[in-house]
């Protein structure tokens, strides 16, 4: 078996929006990916996210669903110091709204278990898992961890079970959110790392070859 040429991971800057980030890579997805999409979408809730930051995932939120093809099919799970039930969501009028209620219901509070919330993330998707189709997770955060109770290198050891070199493959992007010195990229690279990926600031063009080389090694 090869191993893939790239799994991206893309982090946000100051020089493009959280929303037209999401926008753009939901565009390249629906344009260059043929095969259905089957994308677990974890929110980072907590305190961390206070000020700036979770009012940007919402807008992020908003274009995405707003973006939803007939193919694609999401799950939206927040996190804090709980990780709570998966909200599904697809393209038609009634999950739209579901999703829409959801994304207004989020408010920066409590605790942060982002490695956690990653296995359950991954673990949901293995339980779910769509043949013919891209099984992938998208993590919204600053990159914050204080609650876990697994360490990043057991989330390491777990994500390489399921990476781009295993027979089902579930592919891992994080967006992160905050100023310089205010969200942890290290972390977020990490991450990445575990399934082949590696990071790189974002900008649309490089949301648009992620998504072009993600339906290649699909």
């Amino acid at each position: 078996l090869l191993v893939p040429k790239i799994a991206r991971l893309c982090i946000l800057d100051a020089r493009i929006s959280p929303e037209d980030l999401m926008g753009a890579m939901l565009k390249s997805w629906q344009e260059f990916a043929k095969k259905p999409s089957q994308v677990v979408v974890l929110v980072n809730s907590s305190g961390s996210m206070s000020e700036n930051k979770l009012a940007a995932v919402q807008k992020t939120l908003r274009a995405y669903i707003e973006s939803l093809g007939p193919k694609e099919q999401i799950a939206l799970i927040d996190f804090d110091s709980e990780i709570r039930p998966p909200v599904l969501v697809d393209s038609t009028p009634q999950k739209r709204d579901r999703a829409m209620a959801f994304i207004l219901n989020l408010n920066p509070e409590g605790g942060n278990r982002l490695y956690d919330a990653a296995l359950e993330a991954r673990n949901w998707l293995q339980n779910n898992y769509l043949e013919r189709a891209i099984n992938a997770v998208v993590i919204l955060t600053d990159g914050d961890d204080s609650d876990s109770k697994l360490r990043l290198e057991q989330l390491s050891q777990e994500l390489e079970k399921t990476g781009f070199s295993s027979e089902k493959r579930i592919a891992f992007f994080t967006v992160g959110y905050g100023n310089e010195g205010d969200f942890k990229p290290k972390v977020l690279e990490q991450i990445a790392e575990f399934n082949w990926g590696y990071y790189r600031q974002g900008d649309p063009s490089s949301i648009f070859k992620l998504m072009a080389d993600l339906k290649l090694e699909f």
